[in-house]
């Protein structure tokens, strides 16, 4: 397997948790708190999409799927 694909494969369990943590807890987060955390995710998950246009045949649906997340958060 391509090294990049194992580092997307990682990039991508990373978010995952993340942003199932952060979506559990963005209530009861304080507005700075709030806004550094969106602001982390949002970079990794744009790291992941340049990561994810790096490999060959291109992810689509992955890509896609990453950019309605940053749209959720």
């Amino acid at each position: 397997m391509d090294n990049k694909v194992q580092y997307l494969n990682q990039i991508i369990e990373i978010i995952d948790t993340k942003v199932t943590t952060f979506k559990q807890n963005k209530s009861r987060m304080h507005t700075t708190n709030y806004t550094a955390e969106k602001q982390v995710l949002t970079r990794t998950i744009e790291d992941a999409i340049k990561l994810a246009e790096d490999i060959k045949p291109v992810p689509f649906s992955l890509i896609s799927d990453l950019k309605a997340l940053i749209k959720q958060l």
